[in-house]
């Protein structure tokens, strides 16, 4: 899950102020604008997860977060009007902020006496910001325009919302082997004599 989020940040980064040129007709000092925009919104969104996280679960809130990101990305494919652009890459920045966070915190908990290799992994997860961005540039040429970009990015919001749902399946049956140890251990107790 880190190599797709950050190739949606990454990627998003790349593609925004060409999209914005090619879909609004903006001029491009305009168009970097819209970077700022995410990120603001992607900071304003961490800032607000640390008070949302205290009080919701995390898959949960991950689960949300992406199903409301790739509702407005799959709308963003629709949609020239350069206010309603801006307003949706500032959805997509403030509900993305907390992915990667969420995503490492989970994979250590699951995993604790494999966090040195977790560690490892997820910082190789990273290269995600090498790998995404040429294959919106070799789609985009495909289609013939930035919405090849827009889908390969869009794949990655869908493949982060299954592991969402990966996650939390996972930390059942965590939870039920615990349970599970829990009650073999005092069955073997009760029958000792």
């Amino acid at each position: 899950g880190i190599l797709f989020i950050v190739g949606v940040d990454v990627g998003l980064n790349v593609m925004i102020p060409g999209f914005l040129m090619e879909r609004c007709s903006m001029e491009l000092n305009e168009a970097g604008y819209g970077i700022s925009l995410y990120f603001v919104f992607r900071t304003v969104g961490a800032f607000m997860g640390t008070f949302i996280l205290a009080r919701f679960s995390s898959i949960k809130f991950l689960r949300i977060s992406m199903i409301i990101t790739l509702c407005v990305f799959i709308f963003m494919l629709f949609v020239s009007e350069s206010q309603l652009l801006l307003a949706i890459i500032a959805i997509v920045g403030f509900f993305c902020a907390n992915v990667f966070s969420i995503i490492f915190s989970k994979a250590l908990q699951l995993y604790p006496d494999s966090a040195n290799e977790l560690s490892g992994l997820m910082i190789m997860g990273i290269s995600g910001g090498a790998v995404v961005p040429p294959l919106m540039a070799a789609f985009s040429q495909w289609v013939g325009s930035f919405n090849g970009s827009l889908m390969i990015i869009g794949l990655c919001i869908t493949y982060l919302l299954y592991c969402s749902f990966a996650l939390k399946a996972q930390e059942n049956r965590e939870r039920l082997a615990d349970h599970q140890q829990m009650l073999h251990l005092s069955l073997i107790h009760i029958s000792e004599p």
